[in-house]
């Protein structure tokens, strides 16, 4: 562990200066509790601001660490969260895709769909199709059952978004 020691101009310690371990916990603790936020709002657009806001950090400040932390850009992170979800909703509702995108707060349709195929290489329509109608691919990953739809769900949530 590497302490800082600050001294300041009359001698002292400065009482705010902590470990560089402590600071990283924190700063991972609080990056953490603004996933945990994009989380619980997924339904809604969310700007870097807020986040940064959120993790006391300038907006400028909160992009750089949470790229370093997490890999990925705060709104990238946040829209690929959102597109695990509409593929989850694909699978396992009979929601139409307007309805799915506006659960996640998307007005267009459209835009919805355009941004669902850039991350998952195919439209809604089409994904809630290949994965319904596509009993095959359970058994490459594993799944004896044949619901791709429901081992899809399972691989979902244990993926890390990178």
């Amino acid at each position: 562990m590497i302490a800082l020691d600050v001294k300041t101009s009359c001698g002292g310690r400065n009482a705010s200066a902590g470990t560089l371990e402590d600071r990283g916990n924190e700063t991972f603790a609080r990056i953490e509790e603004t996933i945990a936020y994009m989380h619980q709002h997924l339904d809604r657009p969310l700007q870097v601001a807020t986040l940064a806001a959120k993790a006391n950090f300038s907006p400028s400040h909160f992009f750089v660490l949470f790229k370093r932390r997490i890999g990925a850009a705060p709104i990238d992170y946040f829209t690929r969260m959102r597109m695990q979800r509409a593929s989850r909703l694909l699978c396992e509702t009979s929601l139409s895709v307007k309805e799915i995108a506006g659960k996640l707060g998307y007005d267009d349709p459209f835009y919805f769909s355009r941004v669902f195929k850039s991350i998952n290489h195919l439209a809604p329509s089409d994904y809630r199709a290949a994965r319904r109608n596509n009993p095959g691919r359970a058994a490459e990953t594993g799944e004896n059952r044949g619901d791709f739809c429901e081992a899809e769900s399972r691989n979902a949530r244990r993926a890390q978004f990178v």
